[in-house]
């Protein structure tokens, strides 16, 4: 999924999560934060126990010298499970696994620790083992500072960082530097670090001609990142720590995500008024194993059976919808959305079989955990008063 944060006019999410300059943020269709109806209306996915497929129409195909017979093999796939949540409707379960943000309070797996109110509200988290790097804004000017904590000690600060990530083994991470103009407009510049964790050695790659870096995926030395010449064609690029430049992935032209080993890609391979349509590619062949124009395809795990999708369309307040897509076919299994009472702000995948979802309801905020296999739903974090449009929300998603 695409990371990076535009924090100038961004209400309270990112890349991280949630703004399209690197993050996804906007929505296929805005949804309003009214609270839900106790008219019946809002059907909550934890109350569904089965829920209505669209059923397959097998096609009619003409054989040769008799009348038209049915074949299965041409039957068009069923479509996905669709499901609506109401967050007052789902019940508590365990914390997040992956590292957010709670008030100042970070989490990281079993530890955490307190950010100062000068630090400013937290766009993004990656975890560095027992500590984090903590991307937040600490001025109303739209950059962002990177921070590193480790064992709940405050480190070094690095200025105007718009993305980071961690390997999936936490042990290494890159980060990425944006220079602007008094404008903000970034500059054809930028400065991509990778960091050794446990013992913070750090490599820099200093690109020029180019601006917009999004991090996408770490594993050892080796960095997969994304950015942006003067004609705004975004590359896909594989840089290994040490080396004067990266190698461009020609097969990957507009890419959306990488999985942490580094095995598939997401590649935007066309863009209309309406939407954009998104190629899974494998990066050893540079083959592409299917395309949908249905869902954007936000991230991959690499031990999961679905790639984590998003709205195809996004212009709007949140993300509008998520979906559990299958990595084989590219076909959904289910897609979850907040109708007209919740406000899906973004996902992440939380490991292979579940995914949290940071939303909004009634003028309240929380994060869900949703499980495609079976399309149950359940609260990770409490439900808090805030919401992103009054840029206090109480929550943040981190990878």
């Amino acid at each position: 999924m695409k990371r990076n944060i535009k924090l100038a006019g961004l209400v309270a999410g990112v890349s991280v999560g949630a703004v399209v300059a690197g993050i996804v943020v906007a929505a296929q269709q805005t949804p309003t934060l009214a609270s839900a109806s106790g008219d019946g209306s809002l059907k909550p996915i934890d109350s569904v126990s089965k829920p209505t497929q669209k059923p397959s129409t097998p096609t009619s195909r003409p054989s040769s010298g008799g009348p038209a017979s049915t074949n299965p093999a041409s039957s068009e796939p069923a479509g996905a499970v669709k499901q609506t949540i109401d967050l007052t409707k789902l019940k508590q379960g365990a914390a997040p696994a992956t590292s957010y943000s709670d008030g100042r309070t970070v989490h990281v797996g079993g530890t955490k620790f307190t950010l100062p109110a000068s630090d400013g509200p937290v766009w993004d988290v990656a975890r560095t083992g027992t500590g984090a790097l903590v991307l937040h804004r600490p001025k109303d000017d739209g950059k962002a500072v990177l921070t590193t904590w480790t064992n709940g000690s405050r480190g070094e600060s690095v200025n105007d960082v718009t993305t980071v990530a961690s390997s999936a083994d936490q042990a290494s991470s890159a980060y990425a530097v944006q220079p602007t103009n008094a404008d903000g407009t970034e500059l054809p510049k930028f400065t991509l670090t990778w960091r050794d964790n446990p013992s913070g050695e750090k490599y820099s790659l200093q690109r020029t001609g180019e601006h917009g870096p999004i991090v996408l995926a770490v594993q050892g030395s080796e960095v997969y990142f994304s950015a942006s010449n003067k004609n705004e064609k975004e590359s896909l690029y594989k840089w290994t720590a040490g080396d004067e430049a990266p190698k461009p992935i020609s097969a990957v032209p507009d890419p959306s995500a990488v999985s942490p080993n580094l095995t598939l890609a997401a590649s935007i391979v066309s863009t209309t008024d309406d939407g954009s349509c998104t190629a899974l590619i494998d990066l050893a062949t540079g083959r592409k194993s299917w395309a949908t124009c249905e869902y954007a395809v936000d991230e991959l795990k690499a031990d999961s059976a679905y790639a984590l999708g998003g709205p195809a369309y996004r212009d709007g307040y949140g993300d509008g919808l998520f979906a559990a897509i299958d990595v084989k076919t590219g076909h959904a299994i289910r897609e979850w959305s907040g109708g007209s009472a919740v406000a899906i702000i973004s996902s992440v995948m939380e490991d292979a079989d579940h995914i949290l979802v940071l939303a909004e309801q009634g003028g309240k905020t929380a994060i869900a955990r949703c499980t495609p296999k079976t399309g149950a739903c359940e609260l990770a974090t409490p439900l808090k008063k805030g919401t992103g449009d009054e840029d206090n929300r109480p929550y943040q998603l981190g990878h």
